[in-house]
């Protein structure tokens, strides 16, 4: 075997380079294919926004999600929400149970259906006037989506002085190549 390497001429310690060189030049390309379609994957991420409105003429009150981006979103959950209001110094509890959403297309915009619940007792009444207590309270939803692809994702908004931002993003799972 030894013999048979020795035997090798020039030409052919060129053609073994050239095979070895072949190789890792395809294992290479292999690995940027996966990286190109991961991040071309994670470009579909539908852009969410939640807003709390209040005060704009002929609309109601309320959550309203909107799909910001060129994707469509589905199986969207909002997080229940838990949030304590300071009313002249007495502390109210409350949970707000929010109904799932099927599918947002790109650049629609629904109100959020929700319920509240005061020690786990489900209030009519204070779920119809609640709104204008959750204006000045800082506080945070999370919101649970996927995109067309089946990835699933988190966005976490953060309220501050009456409006919503987005604070991050975050993958659910990691992206295996198609």
């Amino acid at each position: 075997m030894i013999k048979l390497f020795l035997d090798f001429t020039i030409k052919d310690w060129f053609i073994v380079a050239a095979l070895f060189i072949l190789a890792f030049c395809v294992l290479e390309v292999r690995r940027l294919k996966k990286i190109i379609a991961e991040t071309v994957r994670k470009q579909l991420i539908p852009q969410l926004l939640l807003e709390l409105s209040f005060d704009k003429p002929g609309e109601d009150a309320g959550f309203y999600l909107k799909n910001e981006s060129f994707f469509l979103a589905q199986d969207i959950q909002v997080e229940e929400l838990e949030i304590t209001l300071d009313d002249f110094g007495f502390k109210s509890k409350f949970n707000l149970q929010f109904e799932s959403v099927d599918f947002l297309k790109a650049q629609d915009r629904i109100k959020l259906k929700f319920k509240v619940f005061v020690d786990s007792q489900f209030s009519r009444e204070i779920t119809e006037k609640i709104i204008p207590h959750l204006i000045s309270p800082d506080f945070n939803v999370r919101v649970r989506y996927s995109n067309i692809e089946g990835l699933k994702f988190y966005v976490t908004f953060f309220k501050k002085r009456g409006k919503f931002h987005t604070e991050r993003i975050e993958s659910l799972q990691s992206i295996s190549p198609a």
